[in-house]
């Protein structure tokens, strides 16, 4: 089970145009399927959920609600993990992340493992975001894992295309705090399963 590859949804947290959550996105799904996992972007500029009215655990009739909603809780349902990824707005997550996540019940993010990362423009990398994010992800039933990235003057660190535009610091600590991630996940599900992990 140690070795086996993860199904992760990573959530990007920014509609905003110049937006610098492309990058951080590029770069935790880069640095993932390096390691043999399968991951997906989630977009909420991609989905445009603008016309959904309420979440989709709300609807009466689960039939009437908009396709999307149900091919995304459809990924939530069958993802291992996720990874959270936020710029910090006001000392605060971003308000299009909370947007898109809330739209499912917590029942479909239930007991499974999240990262948290965020970044900022500035020194401190988000750092409040990720602290609010904490009791966010409780709320939806998620178990965010106790490393966390925090990615400071992130225009610098990253490019476009989420490489690395430094050879080491705080990035590769971060590189190495996801891979943590990923094997705590695995050593999780074991434990949940009651079979011994494989690290």
């Amino acid at each position: 089970m140690g070795d086996s590859p993860l199904n992760l949804l990573i959530f990007l947290g920014s509609v905003r145009e110049h937006r610098m959550a492309t990058r951080v996105g590029r770069y935790m799904q880069n640095l993932l399927e390096k390691r043999g996992h399968t991951v997906t972007l989630v977009d909420p500029r991609e989905h445009n959920l603008g016309e959904v009215q309420q979440p989709l655990h709300f609807y009466a009739d689960p039939t009437a609600a908009p396709a999307i909603l149900h091919k995304i809780n459809k990924q939530i349902l069958e993802a291992d993990g996720f990874v959270i990824v936020s710029p910090e707005y006001n000392s605060g997550m971003a308000p299009a992340l909370a947007s898109i996540m809330d739209n499912f019940s917590p029942q479909s993010y239930a007991y499974r493992p999240a990262a948290i990362v965020t970044y900022s423009m500035g020194q401190f990398g988000g750092i409040r975001a990720a602290m609010q994010l904490r009791q966010f992800l409780s709320e939806l039933n998620l178990v965010h894992m106790p490393s966390m990235i925090v990615i400071s003057k992130v225009h610098e660190a990253l490019s476009e295309e989420g490489e690395r535009k430094v050879a080491d610091g705080q990035l590769q600590r971060a590189s190495d705090a996801m891979c943590k991630v990923s094997d705590e996940r695995q050593a999780l599900v074991c434990c949940l399963q009651g079979a011994p992990p494989t690290l």
